[in-house]
C-alpha cells in the first residue's frame, strides 16, 4: 500500500460515490467549488495499491481570517476520511488519519475538529456512515452535541393559513436582495456576524452567488437581516443543497439566517423565515433542506413544518 498526495479530483469523486453516494452523493463541480476555493492550508493523502485509489484524507489548517476574526494556527480540520468498502479493517483508515494528524501536529496544530472547516461537506460526524463514530472515538476524539440538516416539502405547505408572529412587521420589508443594497448587507454582517459568514458572503458573491440567492429584511433603507436561499438555479453550490441529487428536480435550501443584535427577540427571525420560504415557494421549490442547525433551534424551524433529515456529531481531539 502506497500513501501520498492527491491531486485528482475525478478520482476523489469516484470513490466517494462508489461509497456514500446513497445517502451523500456528490459531483466533480461541488468538488472542486470547495477544495479549489478554500483559502485555508489544506491537503489531500491518498491510500493506493497497484495505482488505484482506495482511500483518502482532506485535511486542513486554519490558516487565512474568519472575516474580522484573525487565524488560529493551533486549530486543524479533518474534512472528510473515506475508504473504499472493498478495503476496510486492513489498517489503511487509521493510517490515513494518523499522516494527516502527524502533518498537522507538525505544522503546530493542538486541536483537530472533524468537519465544521470553511467550505465544509460535514459540521461534524455523519452518523449515516455507522462505522464512523466508533472509529474515531477509538482513536481519542471526543464526541459532543449534535447538528442536523433539516427537511420539508414546502410545496405541501400554505404559509398563510400558518399562525403569525406577535411582532409588529409593517415598518419592514422583505425582499430580495438588489445590488444597491449589497453595501448595507455587508456593514450589517461586519456588525453582527464579523466572522465567518462574513468572510463566506465576500467570497462567495465572487464565485457565483447572485442577488437572488440572498433575502434581505430592510428598516427603511438599512438592513437589518438576511436569508442566504438557493434553488435549481443558483450558482454557488451551499451546504443546504450539497445533497441536491437526493431532493428531486425542483430542490430548494435555506441557511444561514440572521437577524441584525440590536432587533433580535421581537419575531424579526420568524418574520423573514416565513417570507423566504414564500419566495422559495413561488420558485416552485418542493423539498427543501435547512443545514447544519443546532439542537436547541430546532423548534423554531418545526413551526413550518422542517423536521431532522441528516444527523452530525461535533467531534474535537485535543493533541500535544
Amino acid at each position: 500500500m502506497e500513501f501520498k498526495r492527491v491531486c485528482d479530483l475525478e478520482g476523489i469523486v469516484k470513490l466517494w460515490n462508489r461509497n456514500i453516494e446513497v445517502v451523500y452523493p456528490i459531483d466533480l463541480k461541488l468538488l472542486g467549488q470547495n477544495y479549489e476555493n478554500d483559502k485555508q492550508n489544506k491537503s489531500i493523502m491518498g491510500a493506493f495499491e497497484n495505482g488505484i485509489l482506495v482511500g483518502f484524507v482532506i485535511y486542513k489548517q486554519w490558516t487565512y481570517k474568519s472575516g474580522n476574526l484573525k487565524p488560529n494556527h493551533e486549530i486543524g480540520y479533518i474534512n472528510s476520511i473515506i475508504v473504499d468498502i472493498n478495503y476496510r479493517n486492513r489498517g489503511i483508515g487509521t493510517k490515513l488519519l494518523e499522516i494527516a494528524e502527524g502533518n498537522l501536529i507538525g505544522l503546530g496544530v493542538k486541536k483537530i475538529r472533524l468537519g465544521s472547516d470553511t467550505y465544509h461537506f460535514f459540521p461534524g460526524i455523519p452518523l449515516e456512515c455507522l462505522c464512523s463514530r466508533q472509529f474515531f472515538l477509538k482513536r481519542n476524539y471526543k464526541i459532543e452535541d449534535s447538528f442536523y440538516d433539516l427537511i420539508c416539502d414546502i410545496s405541501k405547505i400554505k404559509f398563510e393559513k400558518l399562525p403569525q408572529e406577535k411582532c409588529n412587521t409593517e415598518k419592514y420589508k422583505v425582499e430580495t436582495l438588489k445590488s444597491q443594497d449589497r453595501k448595507s448587507l455587508m456593514q450589517f454582517l461586519c456588525k453582527s456576524f464579523p466572522g465567518r459568514w462574513y468572510e463566506e458572503f465576500e467570497e462567495f458573491f465572487n464565485i457565483g452567488m447572485e442577488d437572488r440567492d440572498v433575502v434581505v429584511l430592510k428598516d427603511e433603507d438599512a438592513v437589518i437581516g438576511f436569508a442566504h436561499i438557493y434553488d435549481n438555479k443558483s450558482k454557488f453550490i451551499g451546504p443546504s443543497i450539497y445533497w441536491r441529487r437526493l431532493l428531486g428536480e425542483n430542490y430548494g435550501g435555506l441557511g444561514p439566517i440572521g437577524i441584525d443584535k440590536d432587533y433580535r427577540k421581537c419575531g424579526l427571525g420568524v418574520f423573514i423565515l416565513h417570507k423566504s420560504l414564500e419566495i422559495l415557494q413561488g420558485r416552485h421549490v418542493d423539498k427543501m433542506v435547512i443545514d447544519w442547525t443546532d439542537v436547541d433551534i430546532l423548534d423554531f424551524y418545526g413551526k413550518f413544518n422542517f423536521m431532522p433529515w441528516k444527523e452530525y456529531k461535533k467531534a474535537v481531539k485535543e493533541v500535544l
